[in-house]
């Protein structure tokens, strides 16, 4: 067998992230009494997703996200309301909303007991903490790592030395990072010193080892 340790991140890889975004800034555009599109959606997901990317080459700090993806939303669509308001409902909607990726249970499942599963996020403690409770995966999952309690992120080195120390003397050859990112993820993963399996579309970016399209195709590769 070899890999032991499973390293998931959770958004876009366990949990559906964009499922939840979805229903989670519709239903507060909707309390807003604003239409939503698929244009509005978009460009939610494109301010979030940048500023997500300036959090993790250590340009803003992480609190600054989320007054500052719904300010700059609401600007671009005119639309007139606070935005720590605006956030604090799509939290809500986002804790109240979850949705698994595909075949997210029976990949957890099939792994359980043969192999240590620790999930790695730099998502917000509180709705992290919720969705992996409400989704049902925290039942398979032994520890998971979220990046504002430690004090540093993925991709950076530290944040995987500190996992290291918690979860005890590990095997580097027998761990590999399960992830949906190629700068959080895949470049953790290498900064870390372990195998790297991108859950995505096909990619001979150098930082993945693996390119999976769905979750049970990683079956295979822990089994070879």
């Amino acid at each position: 067998m070899p890999y032991e340790v499973i390293l998931a991140d959770i958004d876009n890889t366990l949990l559906d992230f964009t499922a939840g975004s979805r229903t989670a800034l519709e239903k507060t555009l909707q309390w807003l009494g604003e239409p939503f599109t698929e244009e509005r959606f978009q460009a939610y997901l494109a301010i979030n997703n940048s500023l997500w990317e300036q959090y993790e080459r250590g340009e803003i700090e992480k609190k600054d996200i989320y007054p500052t993806r719904f300010r700059l939303f609401s600007q671009r669509f005119g639309i007139h309301t606070d935005a720590a308001a605006m956030n604090a409902r799509y939290g809500d909607e986002l804790r109240a909303n979850v949705y698994l990726m595909p075949h997210c249970m029976e990949f957890l499942q099939a792994v359980h007991g043969k192999y240590k599963v620790y999930a790695v996020t730099n998502g917000d403690t509180r709705t992290q903490q919720v969705r992996q409770k409400n989704s049902g995966i925290d039942a398979y999952i032994d520890q998971s790592f979220i990046s504002e309690q430690m004090g540093c992120k993925k991709p950076d080195k530290r944040y995987f030395d500190l996992v290291f120390e918690a979860i005890g003397p590990v095997d580097k050859s027998k761990c590999i990072l399960l992830g949906d990112s190629l700068t959080s993820d895949m470049q953790g993963g290498r900064n870390a010193g372990v195998a790297t399996c991108l859950l995505g579309k096909p990619t001979d970016d150098p930082r993945c080892d693996y390119v999976i399209g769905d979750l049970m195709d990683l079956l295979p590769i822990l089994e070879q």
